[in-house]
């Protein structure tokens, strides 16, 4: 479900219908007349069930339902709040991860209302760590050290961005792309790199792309607790951070591996699993048993999976042979 309209009165009703019928997603609308108990109540089974919440109602009564189930931004929903007439719309809460000014953005649009945007980075149409590292799908190592770079950003200091992927952002005379030789010249710096590394700037902030994938092989009843020491062995070896892992990779025979089901979510990624028909068109590519070819039909696992599921990346670990699995570790590639 993409987004909940709540609202109280029949004149907030007609404007919720009319957002609704003007958006391009699954809304759901409830008035007065959908739920029994109180408002609070209500609100806190909506925060469990939406990242997206539109209120039609004033500010005052959304602050007071909301507050007991605000935890952190990282896990709030994006909550906007609109008037009866639907002349503006508030972003609320969780107005970057949420995508409540994302949605704030596209409402107003839509009915030809006004959005009420306040983050100091919106307002001065400059970029802020947390919305960096969701649209580049990075894993940010800190809140504290994003809100202190923003700070930076939104009050002009030199920040620099340092990056090992690819991106493309608005630079200015205040935050650039740089080079390793130009670190020490800026305020601040953006680290973009799934490398563990012990010389960041002492202002800084890493943001850890998503953009590995683990290929998997094992044995019927492995332990997850033997896979996740595995990678975790790798990672370190390959002085990469876990928080890079985009995904795990398998065979679709392993489908109801319970190791493999309980490493994804130890790491909280998920597992792509891979057809034999689809492994057997590459795995000439890669060195195979025949032990495992007559067991499940292909000769290979961990490393054609792990070729597969990464868009025919870069193998950064070949396949290593453990204590009744195969692991292999691929960077992503990305297409032109």
């Amino acid at each position: 479900m993409k987004l909940a309209i709540v609202t109280l009165t029949d004149g907030g009703m007609v404007t919720a219908e009319k957002v609704a019928k003007n958006m391009n997603f699954s809304v759901n609308v409830y008035g007065k007349g959908s739920f029994t108990g109180s408002l609070k109540d209500f609100v806190g089974k909506l925060f469990d069930e939406y990242r997206h919440i539109l209120f039609i109602m004033a500010t005052g009564i959304v602050v007071r339902v909301i507050s007991p189930y605000i935890k952190d931004k990282t896990v709030d929903p994006g909550v906007m709040v609109m008037d009866e007439k639907g002349e503006f719309v508030i972003s609320l809460l969780s107005g970057h991860l949420g995508g409540a000014n994302e949605y704030t953005k596209k409402i107003a649009e839509n009915i030809d209302a006004i959005p009420v945007i306040t983050t100091a980075s919106d307002v001065l149409h400059r970029i802020s760590v947390d919305m960096l590292a969701k649209e580049l799908n990075c894993k940010m190592e800190s809140f504290i050290k994003a809100k202190e770079i923003t700070s930076d950003i939104v009050n002009g200091k030199r920040v620099g961005i340092f990056t090992d992927i690819a991106i493309n952002i608005s630079e200015d005379n205040h935050i650039k792309i740089i080079t390793e030789d130009s670190i020490e010249d800026y305020d601040s710096i953006i680290y973009i790199t799934n490398k563990v590394r012990d010389d960041f700037h002492p202002r800084s902030i890493q943001l850890i792309p998503r953009n590995i994938v683990v290929g998997v092989g094992c044995r019927r009843g492995v332990s997850s607790r033997k896979i996740i020491n595995g990678i975790n062995i790798m990672f370190e070896e390959l002085k990469i951070k876990v928080g890079s892992i985009k995904k795990l990779s398998s065979v679709d025979i392993k489908k109801d591996e319970i190791g493999i089901l309980e490493t994804a979510e130890h790491f909280k990624v998920p597992v792509d699993f891979i057809g034999r028909e689809e492994i057997r068109d590459v795995e000439n590519k890669f060195k195979g048993s025949e032990f495992v070819r007559k067991a499940i039909g292909v000769g290979a696992v961990a490393e054609p999976c792990g070729y597969i599921s990464s868009n025919s990346g870069g193998c950064l670990m070949n396949k290593r042979k453990l204590d009744g699995f195969t692991l292999s570790v691929w960077e992503e590639k990305h297409d032109e």
